[in-house]
């Protein structure tokens, strides 16, 4: 038997039934259908060895005859109205063509730039729907090793919050530190910091009202978490923290008000035109 290579586990549409005029010898049989190497030639990569053929086509006729069972299996016990798949071939493909349509006019005519007043208009129209439920913060974060100089130093630049101090500690984390994140112009959860350092703190929002500098060292490390400002769970959420996801909701609302707009239009269109009637 020729040995085939078979990349695609699919149903087999050409295989062939009893009484027809193939003259090649069958691969395998389920019932009364027969595979054949000619049903396997289009997936045949080149370049493949005779082992990882025989391997990979028996595995496709192991599949192919899986297949044809549950197919069988399927014939028997469904009724004609449930085997009557065309109806649903034709939905599907009314609606992949419907879809690849809106998607090239999408492509082709939606305004797709959101401005910063658009979105600071819908999160003042929104607020409750952006309400925090996590803590987030501005500030300093560094890790530096135990054996890392002028530790007092590094202290003191970390609480300041003075330009100057900030830049002195960049400086210095740029030759000693294992990492340094300057966050104090954006917000981060409270909760993706400390998971970075070796200190829980169960109630973030109490330790922040008293606490601004967190400071604990492990066996390699020394840590300082330095917090300018916070907002707690249950806050309205800061603009700048959601604003990827305030993009995402206008040009989605954008999306939906283009499909409308379109359908309307066709369905105008084919009303001039006498392209439909309703009876």
């Amino acid at each position: 038997m020729l040995l085939l290579l078979g990349t695609a586990i699919v149903l087999v549409p050409g295989c062939n039934l009893i009484g027809s005029e193939n003259e090649e010898e069958p691969m395998a049989r389920v019932f009364d259908t027969f595979l054949y190497p000619s049903d396997l030639a289009d997936a045949i990569p080149n370049g493949s060895g005779p082992a990882d053929s025989a391997v990979i086509a028996r595995s496709y006729i192991d599949t192919w005859i899986r297949n044809q069972l549950m197919l069988h299996r399927a014939e028997e016990a469904l009724s004609d109205d449930q085997k009557n798949v065309q109806k649903k071939i034709e939905e599907y493909r009314s609606s992949l063509l419907i879809y690849t349509y809106r998607q090239k006019l999408l492509q082709q005519k939606m305004d797709t730039l959101i401005t910063d007043e658009e979105i600071r208009e819908y999160y003042e129209e929104n607020t409750n729907n952006f309400i925090l439920n996590d803590v987030v913060v501005k500030g300093t974060f560094v890790k530096v090793p135990l054996s890392a100089p002028d530790i007092a130093n590094v202290r003191s630049w970390s609480r300041s919050g003075r330009p100057e101090n900030l830049d002195n500690l960049e400086k210095y984390s740029i030759n000693y530190a294992e990492k340094f994140d300057l966050f104090n112009n954006a917000w981060i959860y409270f909760s993706a910091v400390m998971s970075q350092v070796p200190l829980e703190i169960q109630q973030p929002d109490r330790f922040l009202r008293y606490n601004r500098n967190i400071e604990t060292s492990d066996a390699m490390f020394h840590y300082f978490v330095h917090i300018i400002e916070y907002k707690n769970a249950g806050d309205v959420s800061p603009l700048d923290l959601i604003r990827d996801d305030i993009r995402s909701i206008l040009l989605n609302k954008r999306k939906i008000e283009f499909y409308n707009n379109l359908e309307n239009q066709v369905y105008t269109e084919g009303a001039n035109r006498n392209q439909f009637e309703i009876y």
